[in-house]
C-alpha cells in the first residue's frame, strides 16, 4: 500500500513539474529575427557574401532551435531579411525578401512544421542562388550605393515587433555614402552620412568628437531589441584608425536611437566570425 501511494505521489510531481515546464516554455516571448543587408559595392570584397550568408545559415538555425523550444505548434517566431534597396540594381529584392522570410504567427497551426522544415531545406539553395546575383558588377562604380540611414529611418516601425524579443543584425562596412551626397541631412555636427569622419585626422580624434558632438543623426526606436553589426571594414588604408572611427560612431548612433549599445563582430576568418556570432546569440 505504502509502495502505491508513493508511487502515485511521485507520479503527481514529475507531472506537474512537466506542466510547469510546459507553462514557462508558452510564457517565453516569441522571437523576432531581422537581418539586414548591404548589397553595395562591399560584395567585391574577398569572401564578403561568403560570410555573410554563414551567417544567416547560423542565425536560422538558432531560429528553429528556438522555435521548436517554443512548441511549434503555438509558435510565433519570426525571421526575416531585408535588404537594403540600391538605385540601379537588377537584383530582385522582393524575390529573395518573400523567399527568406518565415512568419509563423501567420501560419495555420497544421503549416508550421512544415514551412519551418521547408525553409530549412531550401535555404542554402536560395543562398547562393544570392550570392550569385548580388555581384552583379566588377568594379565600385557598377554599385550605386545603399541610403542605409534612410533605410532604417522609414522602416523604424518595422524592423521590430513589440511583446517579442528582437534581435537586429546588419551586415554592412559601416560606411553611410553615396555616389551623390546632395540629399544628405545635417543636424549641427551630426549627419545622415559618415563622410564627416574623414574631417578627424588628429590623434585626438574621440575627444573631438565628444566636445563637439559629431555623429550620426539619431533614429528614434521604440521597442527593445539586441543589435547586432557586422562586416565593419576600413574603405581607407592610409588611417589606421578607420575600423575605431566607425565603430565609435556606430555604437554612438544605436545608443542614442535604441538607448542599447550594439554588439561588432569582426571579419577576419569564418570560424571566427560565427563563433563571434554564436557567442552573441547564446
Amino acid at each position: 500500500m505504502k509502495n502505491s501511494i508513493v508511487t502515485s505521489i511521485v507520479a503527481l510531481i514529475l507531472c506537474f513539474s512537466s506542466n510547469v515546464v510546459k507553462a514557462e516554455t508558452l510564457k517565453r516571448s516569441p522571437i523576432n529575427y531581422t537581418i539586414i543587408l548591404d548589397l553595395s559595392d562591399r560584395v567585391l570584397n574577398d569572401n564578403q557574401l561568403t560570410y555573410d550568408l554563414e551567417q544567416i545559415k547560423v542565425m536560422f538555425a538558432k531560429f528553429k532551435q528556438k522555435a521548436k523550444q517554443n512548441l511549434i505548434i503555438t509558435s510565433k517566431d519570426r525571421f526575416i531579411i531585408k535588404i537594403i534597396p540600391q538605385k540601379n540594381s537588377p537584383l530582385n529584392v522582393n524575390y529573395y525578401e518573400n523567399a527568406l522570410q518565415l512568419r509563423l504567427d501567420q501560419i495555420s497551426i497544421k503549416d508550421k512544421n512544415n514551412r519551418l522544415n521547408q525553409l530549412e531545406t531550401e535555404l542554402p539553395t536560395i543562398l547562393k542562388k544570392l550570392e550569385q546575383e548580388a555581384q552583379y558588377g566588377k568594379k565600385g562604380s557598377d554599385y550605386a550605393g545603399v541610403d542605409l540611414w534612410a533605410f532604417m529611418s522609414d522602416n523604424k516601425d518595422h524592423l521590430t515587433a513589440l511583446d517579442y524579443d528582437n534581435t537586429v543584425i546588419i551586415m554592412t562596412d559601416g560606411y553611410l555614402d553615396f555616389e551623390n551626397n546632395d540629399h544628405v541631412l545635417r543636424n549641427e555636427n551630426q549627419f545622415t552620412s559618415t563622410k564627416f569622419i574623414n574631417s578627424l585626422t588628429m590623434q585626438n580624434w574621440k575627444e573631438d568628437a565628444e566636445a563637439k558632438n559629431y555623429g550620426i543623426i539619431p533614429i528614434q526606436m521604440k521597442v527593445d531589441a539586441t543589435w547586432i553589426v557586422s562586416g565593419i571594414k576600413s574603405k581607407n588604408t592610409n588611417d589606421l584608425m578607420q575600423i575605431s572611427k566607425l565603430k565609435f560612431f556606430w555604437n554612438k548612433w544605436i545608443k542614442e536611437s535604441t538607448n542599447s549599445n550594439p554588439k561588432f563582430i569582426n571579419y577576419s576568418t569564418k570560424s571566427q566570425i560565427l563563433s563571434e556570432l554564436n557567442s552573441i546569440m547564446n
